[in-house]
């Protein structure tokens, strides 16, 4: 008897056995962006207090970070970071986070146009934030290119526009 498939399942992405890259979503994540993040990383949400040293706790093993909540972040929390690619913020502006401390960490930093306060504008604003973080990855149709990357020296970081 052939398995059930359901049209509805999107796969996730492994490529010979890698794992995927862990993500900490700092904030109350929709189960549609979980869902859009998990197609290609390994998700931990966070609803943040605001603690900054949990938070470092919680990124020492990240690869990225999105955050719904307004962030400050300093050459501190990325030394503390090490594997940290891309931060992503869903607040537009990113102004507590550090850039020039980012770029010299090779961390990308996104952030989006505001949309709005109200749920479908929130909801809008974090699926630019996932498009962001997966096309910081390489992946995607956006693959090297996130838009609204504020510190743009580190585009093509993937080395495609060399």
């Amino acid at each position: 008897m052939a398995a059930a498939h359901s049209t509805n399942v999107r796969p996730r992405v492994s490529l010979a056995g890698m794992r995927r890259h862990s993500v900490l979503f700092l904030g109350c994540a929709e189960p549609a962006i979980l869902e859009a993040l998990e197609r290609f990383f390994a998700v931990q949400c966070l609803d943040g207090d605001g603690e900054r040293f949990a938070l470092r706790e919680h990124l020492a093993d990240k690869a990225a970070l999105i955050s719904a909540e307004t962030l400050v972040i300093d050459a501190t929390d990325l030394h503390a970071a090490p594997m940290l690619r891309a931060i992503c913020s869903i607040v537009p502006g990113a102004t507590g986070i550090d850039l020039a401390a980012c770029t010299r960490a090779g961390v990308m930093v996104t952030d989006v146009p505001q949309r709005g306060h109200d749920a479908t504008s929130r909801l809008t604003m974090s699926l630019i934030a996932v498009d962001n973080l997966t096309a910081a990855f390489g992946f995607g149709r956006l693959g090297g290119h996130p838009k609204r990357l504020l510190n743009t020296e580190l585009r093509c970081l993937l080395g495609c526009c060399l």
